[in-house]
C-alpha cells in the first residue's frame, strides 16, 4: 500500500503539471480527470511492480531448486 501511494502522488504531480500547460483546455472539470488519470497510472504502475517483485521470487525459487537437484545427482 505504502508503494501505490508514493506511485499515486507522482502520477498526481506528473498529471497536474500536463494539465497546467494546456490539458484543462481538452478536459472540462480540471480536478476530475486530474484525480482519475493519476488513479489509473498508479493502477498500472503498481501492478507492473507487484509482477517483478513476483518474478524475481520465482527465480530465486528455481535457483533454489535448480541447486537442490544438482547436489543430488
Amino acid at each position: 500500500m505504502k508503494n501505490f501511494l508514493g506511485t499515486f502522488a507522482i502520477s498526481l504531480i506528473l498529471c497536474y503539471i500536463f494539465l497546467f500547460f494546456g490539458g484543462v483546455l481538452i478536459f472540462e472539470s480540471f480536478w476530475a480527470i486530474l484525480v482519475f488519470v493519476a488513479l489509473i497510472i498508479a493502477i498500472l504502475i503498481t501492478v507492473f511492480i507487484h509482477q517483478e517483485t513476483k518474478i524475481e521470487e520465482l527465480e530465486s525459487r528455481i535457483k533454489t531448486l535448480e541447486s537442490q537437484s544438482a547436489s543430488k545427482e
